[in-house]
């Protein structure tokens, strides 16, 4: 199933899309004529950009210079993600010279192809502005035209911000990213190594930034999560030993340790009871 809306406004597309099943073409290497950005609502996989290869997720965006041959390969579904197509011309001088320092390496005589952002720089206003490109639908085509070419500039322009090391994220900004990064992939692989390596952060950094802004570890956190959707799945049916795995727990006498703690009974209790 698919399911889409589209805006266009001058030489801007706009488009979101919800995939139950991976679409062939994305799979297939092409390329485009206009600056495309893709943002990852849900799903993920590998993003391949002129050779170099990106980890997608929820939450992360991709920013495509014209003409660069890329390519998705989705390993979960749903896939749901809005994408941008824009030339040069639709956004503003000054979002314009952003864009192009975003766009260029270290080496100046080197243009890169692509530019990935992590989960931790993808702020509330960001996603905003995806969020309104849907009141374009509604207005006419000139009002459309021009609202849709200012919302480009102001997305270049968050973006330019958190690019490179050009804003440091504080610790409350990286804990409610990371917050957010949990409820998004609770029953996946949460080490704490692999959410380190995920938002380029050390592990102390992310533990101190974690701790500060919930009050309790990250693995606390995560245990407690799983702990309460596991009581639920068990509550609608689900046998205890599938759930265990089924939330991301190694082995099920951790999960029953950890269920007994946090629930203050067994597992089995409720259905022993029945």
């Amino acid at each position: 199933m698919k399911y889409s809306f589209s805006a266009r406004g001058g030489e801007v597309n706009v488009g979101y899309d919800c995939f139950d099943t991976a679409p062939t073409k994305l799979s297939e290497s092409h390329c485009h004529e206009k600056f495309e950005i893709l943002y990852i609502i849900r799903g993920g996989g590998k993003y391949n950009i002129e050779g170099t290869e990106y980890n997608v997720a929820p939450r992360t965006l991709m920013l495509i210079r014209p003409f660069a041959y890329h390519h998705l390969i989705l390993d979960e579904l749903p896939y749901e993600r809005y994408v941008v197509h824009f030339s040069k011309n639709s956004i503003s001088a000054d979002a314009l010279r952003l864009l192009e320092n975003m766009m260029i390496t270290e080496d100046e005589d080197k243009q890169d192809n692509g530019n990935y952002f992590s989960p931790a720089l993808i702020s509330d206003p960001i996603i905003s502005v995806f969020d309104r490109f849907r009141i374009s639908e509604s207005l006419p085509e000139e009002e459309r035209t021009a609202y849709v070419k200012t919302l480009i500039s102001e997305l270049v322009i968050l973006l330019s911000a958190v690019s490179g090391e050009k804003m440091l994220l504080n610790d409350y900004d990286l804990g409610a990213s990371v917050v957010r990064y949990i409820n998004y992939n609770l029953c996946r692989n949460l080490s704490l190594d692999r959410i380190a390596r995920y938002f380029f952060v050390s592990k102390f950094h992310l533990c101190r930034a974690f701790k500060s802004y919930t009050g309790v570890s990250l693995h606390a956190y995560v245990t407690h999560k799983r702990i309460v959707y596991a009581k639920q799945l068990i509550e609608s049916g689900e046998r205890a030993s599938d759930v265990a795995y089924k939330i991301g727990f190694g082995d099920y006498s951790a999960f029953y340790r950890a269920y007994l703690k946090i629930v203050g009974a067994s597992p089995t209790a409720n259905k022993t009871n029945r």
